[in-house]
């Protein structure tokens, strides 16, 4: 069988795993149906996976310059009118951003319709702006209800937002976020990793300028060993810098 490096860029973060797998190198194997699991631990593992690209996602677009939001309703409303509600408030921020000098929109949606509905917004910023000012032009755009903002931390270390935000809509089939068409995918490279007899396995190292956050090895009974590091850069970077790997 096979083994793969696959590395993961994305913002501050950097990512790298080592795995074994039967398939072609390159296709998604976290999502491969397993046959000795349960359609709930299977549903459960997709939903794992899903969050840990969501937290991909946000770090490779996002940073403490821009925005956690919450937008609630002054009214009851349906969960279609709260869809038509927040579409129609993008293309206004959007309008508001271009006629005051600010680049495009960009956002992760989550509408939540436990008890009242009400949407959670990852959000970028106003440079320049203040965290009152930035709530002052967001709730006179929106004003269907209140507007709660707090700022992103720098880098997403865990899952722990992305879960957040999407605790409710777990269903399967069920849609859990929506974002903007013009977000970055992180950087993702796969690579196979050639193995002889007698060779000994190489450490996975963290690249120069990053600091170790974890590093992990986990035997899985359908694909066997994993090796997992995480690491984050240090004092921040422009996404898509290339990483100098210590040798």
């Amino acid at each position: 069988m096979p083994k793969y490096r696959k590395k993961i860029w994305a913002g501050d973060i950097y990512e790298v795993e080592e795995f074994y797998s039967p398939r072609t190198v390159g296709k998604k194997y976290e999502r491969g149906r397993n046959e000795n699991l349960t359609s709930e631990e299977q549903e459960k593992r997709n939903l794992a996976i899903a969050r840990k690209n969501l937290t991909r996602t946000i770090n490779a677009n996002f940073g403490e310059a821009d925005y956690f939001v919450l937008f609630t309703y002054d009214r009851i409303v349906t969960e279609e009118e709260a869809k038509k509600e927040m579409q129609n408030f993008f293309a206004r921020l959007k309008r508001w951003r271009k006629r005051n000098g600010f680049g495009e929109v960009k956002y992760i949606q989550v509408t939540e319709t436990e008890g009242r509905v009400h949407h959670h917004v990852i959000l970028n910023g106003f440079d320049g702006f203040s965290m009152k000012e930035a709530r002052e032009v967001l709730q006179s755009i929106w004003d269907r209800g209140l507007v709660k903002i707090k700022s992103l931390k720098k880098n997403q270390k865990d899952t722990k937002l992305a879960t957040y935000i999407s605790k409710e809509n777990t269903k399967k089939g069920m849609k859990r976020w929506t974002r903007s068409r013009n977000l970055k995918e992180p950087k993702v490279t796969i690579e196979q990793v050639k193995e002889g007899k007698g060779k000994k396995e190489k450490p996975l190292r963290v690249p120069k300028g990053y600091e170790l956050y974890i590093k992990t090895e986990n035997f899985f009974p359908e694909i066997g060993w994993v090796r997992y590091m995480k690491a984050i850069k240090k004092g921040g970077m422009d996404y898509g810098e290339e990483v100098k790997k210590v040798k």
